[in-house]
């Protein structure tokens, strides 16, 4: 009879383990759903329409409502119109994200909670069967100990069974515990709360791979210009190396000078190799970034340029509460505020004042008060550095658009120069290379201008800061 009884509670221990294990699951989905995530046209992961900043062909700026849809790219290039549309459909880690949020947003939580209100009846059910096993167990015999109080015999196979009863018990009631408090966090809303904040996050980790690839393309552009400068220096180069050699054959510099400039001109070329690898590099990345063929030869176009009206446009002071309230770094620093001022007050009905335990969650509210204020302090002063970059790479392209002004007109004078035979054709062409070196200074101003002004439509817009 007892190995009987032995057997009885193996199979309740594996079954009650099986719903723990169940339960557990549903948990794991939840909180996988809260951890995961933590990257124009901006794309309103909230619903709204995309804002991008335009290309020829389509229709932009983050303030214009009149969008059109850009024209697909070619094979093998990639426009800046379409960076983020691509990066949201074939980036892997972006789609993982949005099967994420799905996952969490089709959960049907009166379902849910009905399916543990079922579970919840069943372990019930086990848990009085227990009981009643554990109250039959034992043999009550005469007295027969000195002061007359009966005794309980039991053989060994009772002994074990009531053991074994006794941790299948225990594990029965915490499994109970566990699903009540799910199904009271379910109708407060409180898991409801927590499946919207881990939408927010996963969101906000999809807007910053958009902004992790906006800001490879704008490296690769910039390696671009970097490789077009030197390959004019190794140009030049060459030019001096075939002037220095007609200079060491007319026995006018020594084989040491000429070693000189031929190793300059070795060093030129190796940094060269090395840029055009970390080229490579990039355009890897970002050809992985939206989902591309890896062949490491895709090509990007220019970005569009920033208008004057884009730029008086921006304002710290009427932008700022726009900020705040789509910020999710300030929405994240709420809502550890709000938890830990919920423990403090739970703390304060179950422990006495001078509980550590009341003391520790008074403390913890306290950091999170603070915490809740460096990130707003945060927030504030990197979007008013954001506002202030923009204003500031403005009188930039325009310094070097002076710079330009005068390079172009100092060529004008050498190029004529050249042409009436007054000037070398090595003066002519170094004046040339000065010119292109002026061009490539301000497409480098105008890049970080449009880079700064994207960063100051994501904040607006979304209430992204980087």
């Amino acid at each position: 009879m007892g190995r009987r009884i032995v057997s009885v509670l193996l199979a309740l221990a594996l079954g009650s383990s099986l719903l723990v294990t169940a339960l557990a699951d549903g948990d794991t989905d939840g909180a996988t759903a809260a951890e995961t995530g933590t990257l124009e046209p901006l794309t309103e992961t909230t619903g709204g329409a995309a804002a991008p900043v335009s290309e020829e062909g389509t229709t932009t700026g983050a303030c214009n409502p009149e969008l059109t849809v850009p024209r697909p790219d070619p094979v093998g290039q990639l426009s800046f119109a379409n960076l983020e549309t691509r990066v949201r459909e074939n980036n892997l880690s972006v789609l993982a994200l949005q099967e994420t949020m799905e996952a969490v947003k089709v959960t049907d939580y009166k379902e849910l909670r009905g399916d543990l209100e079922d579970q919840l009846d069943a372990l019930e059910d086990m848990t009085d069967g227990i009981k009643a096993l554990m109250q039959g167990l034992g043999t009550v015999v005469p007295p027969s100990s000195e002061d007359g109080s009966p005794s309980l015999v039991l053989d060994a196979n009772d002994r074990l069974t009531q053991l074994l009863a006794g941790y299948v018990l225990g594990t029965l009631e915490s499994s109970t515990d566990s699903l009540e408090d799910a199904i009271a966090d379910i109708r407060s809303g409180k898991t409801q709360k927590q499946a919207e904040d881990a939408v927010r996050q996963m969101e906000n980790g999809q807007d910053q791979y958009v902004i992790g690839a906006e800001s490879l393309y704008i490296t690769v552009l910039e390696l671009q210009n970097t490789r077009a400068g030197l390959e004019r220096t190794l140009e030049a180069m060459d030019r001096t190396v075939q002037e220095m050699e007609l200079r060491y054959s007319m026995g006018q510099i020594s084989a040491l000078q000429l070693q000189q400039v031929k190793n300059g001109r070795v060093q030129i070329q190796s940094g060269l190799d090395t840029l055009n690898n970390s080229m490579e590099g990039a355009v890897i990345q970002l050809e992985m970034m939206v989902g591309a063929d890896i062949t490491g030869k895709m090509t990007v176009t220019e970005v569009p340029e920033i208008t004057d009206a884009q730029v008086d446009a921006v304002n710290y002071e009427t932008d700022l509460d726009e900020v705040r309230q789509k910020s999710y770094d300030l929405y994240a620093a709420k809502t550890a505020l709000e938890d830990a001022e919920e423990e403090y007050k739970d703390a304060k009905k179950d422990y006495g004042k001078n509980t550590y335990q009341r003391k520790a969650a008074e403390h913890k509210w306290q950091a999170a008060q603070y915490t809740y204020q460096a990130a707003v302090q945060s927030c504030e002063a990197r979007f008013r550095a954001c506002c202030g970059a923009v204003t500031d790479y403005r009188q930039i392209v325009r310094a070097k658009e002076s710079a330009l002004a005068l390079q172009e007109a100092t060529f004008q004078s050498m190029e004529l120069k050249y042409q009436r035979g007054m000037i070398s054709k090595n003066d002519y062409l170094a004046a040339r290379d000065d010119l292109e070196t002026a061009r490539d200074a301000v497409t480098t101003a105008k890049h970080d201008l449009f880079t700064a002004y994207r960063a100051y439509e994501w904040a607006v817009r979304f209430g992204v800061l980087n």
